[in-house]
C-alpha cells in the first residue's frame, strides 16, 4: 500500500522551525509513520470534534494538527505548536 503525500501549510513549517531541534525529529519521524501507517495505534491520534475530517497528533506538549483525504491519500498538516499555543 502507498504512503500517504503529506503537505505542510507554512504556519505548520515556520513553527516547527522554532522548535528545538530534538523535538523537530520526533515530530518529523512521527509523520512519516502517519503517512504510512495514518491508522496506527501506537501514535496518539485524536479526532477534533466538529471539524470535519481534522485530527490531532499529540507528542508530549507538542501538537500537530492535520486534515487528512483518504480519497486522495494526502494528509495536510496545517500546525505544529506547543499545547499552550495551538489551541
Amino acid at each position: 500500500m502507498d504512503s500517504f503525500t503529506l503537505l505542510y501549510h507554512p504556519r505548520a513549517v515556520k513553527n516547527l522551525r522554532r522548535i528545538h531541534p530534538t523535538d523537530q525529529k520526533k515530530i518529523i519521524k512521527k509523520l512519516e509513520i502517519l503517512a504510512k501507517e495514518p491508522t496506527s495505534i501506537s501514535l496518539n491520534v485524536k479526532k477534533l470534534i466538529n471539524t470535519g475530517q481534522s485530527y490531532r497528533l499529540r507528542m508530549g506538549n507538542l501538537r500537530v494538527n492535520y486534515e487528512m483525504n483518504k480519497g486522495k491519500r494526502k494528509i495536510y498538516v496545517w500546525n505544529i505548536d506547543y499545547r499552550g499555543n495551538i489551541y
